[in-house]
């Protein structure tokens, strides 16, 4: 119970980035106006989740904090602010093989292993929250590494290696490369790899969507970003020399991409509410003090030269140097002499300076610029949190992302509903006069489609309406072995056959020992480098049910399943024709029409239904 003896909204709440500029206010804010038992706090580092639940502990000791660290878009176990556990940086984890190879996997190969072993996902199901919100920066996160700077490494490695095979002109010739450079240029690809953001953030979305829905989650609300605090591509504050600076613009271009993602995940029967807010200045700030600043420094580390992020700037005394037809830029922290304190060790550099959080540390000419009027100027993370709070309430702020999108996009019209009934008789003209069913191409989406399609316009053919499959009055209808061998008869005579296997969809016999194929198969999808694959019980049951025109009696079942399904949801009770029949439930006719029975089964059957819900 709240202190006002009202039950409150969400029993847990779940904090990602709880210990930054925004996640602390939004925990403040919390506690206060909607009072949950407990409060959980997860952020990437020990200390500020610590130091974040001491003062929250302290000041609202009505509730319970709990907090957990570590990275969220890598394979871990949450870690209690409890124990002590080393926790290296994200650029430093991706650093290593073993982080870079289960990352690869993870996004593209096997996403029940990534599931699985995900550190957010384990962290969700361990807090089982009612509402999370996610205040961390994910388009930094996941954007972080230059893809651009890795691109280009890889791509003179690549003309390294083919230097290395100059004069070999034969296929079969051998071109002996050093063990150095070649683990060199394996380390440089796998970063490129890991470094592209897309597939990453579609990892990171399915995984949090699934948890969510598994635990059920009711609201989930994303404190976003621009990219850019609001400005367009002329911003002045860059990463680099180009303007506007491509790796700020794969920052956008992600933040946006998320924004995308969460606008379908808000469309996704069973899931969560979903809500972003997105603020288009800079945030701040939370402290003003003489500071010691940090930012990116470069340290040699087994022979490589690597960046540590975060980091004290380190005084060096300069050298003077002449300028001759080139620039060498590689860092060379090695032949600099530090300058150093009254006790001897290397001074680092301290300056008066504002703390902004996740954008970092501005001197007092920095702060001034970029707050200026027509500059960036700023937001404050109290009033950040304020709209958050009220989102999570159910109140309507006006700066819900996903909500402004829905109220804009262009929904499905009249018009375009009495057209179709147009265009399909005409396309049943068509199939009459040239004799040709009109049935799939399977390049709709995945073969499924095609695939159940084929299977419905066979029970047409053969069948024509429910009543025939289910049986009438006393009548019974046919059996699934019946049917099975029925379908095998057709097809062995049928043209259709050719046309079926010629689009990649094998037929499966009754038996399940043989197919009729074409010489391309779309499931399983071809892979030069994986051509061959094991095939067992389990295996063809996997690939008939994505792609294969199944004529199995265990498979008509299933289907006469799903007629029998269809048939009860017109025929429940009442009129067919009454409005409250008219739902994505309820199949209208009687007649089997191949592309309704298949809206149907997605509608109601698939696993997670694949329905609009807007």
């Amino acid at each position: 119970m709240s202190q006002s003896g009202t039950p409150p909204i969400f029993d847990t709440l779940l904090l990602l980035g709880g210990g930054g500029l925004v996640g602390t206010q939004v925990a403040k804010r919390a506690a206060t106006d909607l009072q949950p038992r407990r409060i959980v706090i997860a952020t990437l580092f020990r200390e500020e989740a610590r130091e974040t639940i001491t003062e929250l502990a302290r000041d609202f000791p009505q509730v319970a904090f709990e907090g957990y660290y570590g990275n969220i878009f890598l394979r871990g176990e949450p870690v209690s602010v409890d124990e002590r556990v080393a926790m290296r940086s994200p650029m430093e984890q991706k650093q290593d093989p073993q982080v870079r190879r289960e990352l690869f996997a993870d996004l593209f190969s096997d996403f029940e292993t990534a599931y699985a072993e995900s550190f957010l996902v384990r962290l969700v199901r361990k807090a089982q929250p009612q509402a999370i919100v996610d205040c961390v920066n994910t388009a930094t996160g996941i954007s972080y590494q230059d893809v651009f700077l890795a691109s280009d490494i890889v791509s003179r490695g690549l003309e390294e290696l083919r230097g290395s095979a100059d004069g070999r002109s034969d296929p079969g010739d051998t071109v002996v490369v050093p063990r150095a450079r070649f683990e060199s240029f394996a380390t440089d690809l796998e970063n490129l790899l890991v470094s592209i953001s897309v597939p990453e953030l579609i990892l990171h979305t399915r995984l949090l969507h699934r948890v969510m829905t598994e635990i059920g989650t009711r609201t989930y609300v994303k404190v976003g970003t621009t990219g850019t605090g609001g400005m367009g591509l002329n911003i002045p504050y860059t990463h680099g020399e180009d303007r506007p600076s491509p790796t700020l613009m794969t920052k956008t271009a992600i933040a946006f991409a998320q924004t995308g993602l969460l606008f379908l995940m808000a469309r996704t029967a069973g899931g969560p509410i979903v809500k972003e807010v997105k603020p288009a200045a800079m945030i701040g700030y939370r402290d003003i003090d003489y500071l010691v600043l940090r930012g990116p420094q470069y340290r040699r580390k087994d022979g490589r030269i690597v960046v540590e992020k975060a980091q004290p700037y380190v005084l060096y005394r300069s050298q003077e140097e002449p300028l001759g037809s080139e620039l060498d830029t590689t860092p060379q922290v090695d032949r600099f002499e530090p300058l150093l304190d009254e006790e001897g060790h290397p001074r680092t550099l301290q300056l008066p300076a504002v703390n902004t959080g996740e954008n970092g540390m501005f001197t007092r000419g920095e702060f001034e610029a970029i707050t200026y009027t027509g500059q960036m100027e700023f937001i404050t993370p109290e009033e950040i949190a304020h709209d958050v709070i009220l989102e999570l309430r159910g109140s309507n702020t006006g700066h819900d992302v996903i909500s402004a999108v829905d109220s804009a996009v262009m929904d499905p019209t009249y018009k375009a509903g009495m057209i179709r009934h147009v265009a399909i008789e005409e396309l049943h003209k068509l199939e009459a006069e040239k004799g040709v069913p009109s049935v799939a191409l399977g390049q709709l989406g995945p073969p499924q489609l095609a695939k159940f399609l084929y299977e419905a316009h066979l029970f047409a053919v053969e069948y024509r309406s429910l009543d025939r499959i289910l049986g009438a009055a006393d009548e019974a209808g046919p059996s699934a072995e019946e049917i099975s061998q029925r379908f095998f008869a057709r097809l062995q005579q049928d043209p259709l056959r050719e046309v079926v296997t010629s689009i990649g969809i094998p037929i499966l016999w009754p038996d399940g020992r043989r197919i009729w194929r074409g010489p391309v198969v779309k499931i399983p999808a071809y892979n030069p480098k994986r051509n061959l694959l094991a095939l067992d019980a389990a295996a063809i049951d996997r690939f008939a049910g994505k792609g294969w025109v199944d004529l199995r009696p265990q498979h008509m079942t299933w289907w006469i399943d799903q007629f029998r399904r269809m048939r009860g949801s017109t025929y429940a009770r009442g009129s067919k024709w009454s409005s409250e029949r008219l739902t994505r439930a309820a199949y209208l006719a009687d007649e089997i029409r191949i592309g309704e029975v298949v809206a149907w089964l997605f509608n109601n059957t698939l696993d997670p239904a694949g329905h609009r819900i807007k």
